[in-house]
């Protein structure tokens, strides 16, 4: 039985999902690689290039768990290549890299605030409420870039959740 030939991805198509997910990955990746915005941009873009490599209907159904799971994969590989210990993500703070004036002068402190409160949870808290909240993940999806079961993903993101509500009402 021949093997069928892989699904190549339309030029328009790769174009909308680097438009769509290019930021939160940027994110995603700055973030686990403390703070280097050059590295997670070289993170980002392995993580396109294997996407046009890829046969688009294994992966079309699941692309944003796929796409957060080879560029974890990705940071995982530069960091071990590094020989560097793993960065601890309570203590890095990001930066949105294109900010709003008129939004970071208004919310600046109410930001800050909020990053305190979130770099007090655990780092396994962070990533999965970071997954959920910026990169619009689903508890699935989640758990495939994790590598834990969709339960224990809800169980982080609820616990992030209480954590960050004890800490408002203690504010």
């Amino acid at each position: 039985m021949p093997d069928h030939a892989p699904t190549q991805w339309p030029a328009e198509t790769i174009s909308a999902l680097v438009d769509r997910f290019e930021r939160p990955l940027l994110a995603y990746a700055s973030r686990m690689l403390g703070g280097d915005w050059q590295e997670a941009q070289d993170a980002v873009q392995e993580t396109f290039l294997r996407l046009c490599r890829e046969d688009r209907q294994k992966i079309e159904s699941r692309i944003a768990a796929w796409l957060f799971s080879v560029c974890r994969s990705r940071v995982i590989d530069m960091q071990r290549t590094k020989h560097s210990t793993p960065i601890d993500a309570s203590k890095v703070s990001l930066a949105d890299p294109a900010p709003d004036v008129s939004e970071v002068a208004s919310d600046e402190e109410a930001r800050h605030r909020l990053t305190e409160m979130v770099d007090q949870l655990s780092p396994r808290q962070q990533e999965v409420l970071r997954l959920r909240m910026q990169a619009g993940l689903s508890y699935r999806e989640i758990a495939e870039v994790t590598g834990l079961t969709v339960s224990n993903v809800g169980f982080h993101l609820h616990e992030a959740v209480r954590n960050l509500r004890n800490s408002l009402a203690m504010s």
